[in-house]
């Protein structure tokens, strides 16, 4: 990822324009905020605040955005057309780069099937480094699957601790709450699908 990991949040989120993709989108479908609000449970200044690229959005809240919408949530990322075929292959460190902060950690996203359409399923590599400061679980609509690649993950499943090593893997029910954190000081990459359940992504 050396090659997009370099990018500032800033510049990779003034690329990706999100707030103004989901305006765009919202106005084409003839859909008002608080359309969008009574569907996700998000306040209207919020989703406004999102759409003027004041607040840039963690991907539990796009996802919810991305529903409400009816479209995957990489339709957000995707800058240009891509030629359709059968197969999308994404070379190493070509993953389309998102941003998420959080109180205790920073965590990016690298998209890996952001380039086939009709696709069913949504992969993502994820990085993300240990901090001190505490966060809480949150939970959301669909299934996950975790996957660690390097590092340790201390996965908060519910009232369980469930501890993650290299090459351990994770497939769990998202509406219950949970959070993902690395240790303080240590850096994890994992890989992550994410799905609706009752129907693939």
């Amino acid at each position: 990822m050396a090659n997009i990991k370099g990018k500032k949040q800033k510049d990779v989120l003034k690329e990706l324009d999100l707030g103004g993709k989901i305006r765009e989108l919202r106005l084409k479908k003839g859909m008002t905020l608080k359309d969008i609000s009574e569907r996700t449970g998000f306040s209207t200044a919020l989703l406004s605040q999102i759409e003027n690229n004041i607040v840039s959005p963690p991907i539990s809240t796009l996802w919810k955005i991305a529903q409400a919408l009816d479209v995957k949530l990489t339709y957000f990322f995707q800058q240009s057309p891509i030629e359709q075929q059968d197969y999308f292959v994404v070379r190493k460190g070509q993953g389309k780069q998102v941003f998420r902060q959080e109180s205790r950690y920073s965590i990016t996203y690298f998209s890996l099937g952001y380039g086939k359409e009709g696709r069913k399923m949504d992969p993502y590599i994820i990085e993300f480094t240990g901090k001190e400061e505490p966060t809480e679980p949150l939970g959301h609509d669909g299934e996950e699957f975790l996957y660690v690649l390097k590092g340790r993950v201390e996965l908060t499943y519910g009232d369980k601790m469930i501890l993650l090593e290299e090459g351990d893997s994770i497939y769990y029910d998202s509406r219950v709450s949970h959070k993902a954190e690395a240790p303080q000081g240590t850096v994890v990459l994992a890989v992550v699908y994410r799905g609706n359940k009752g129907r693939v992504e």
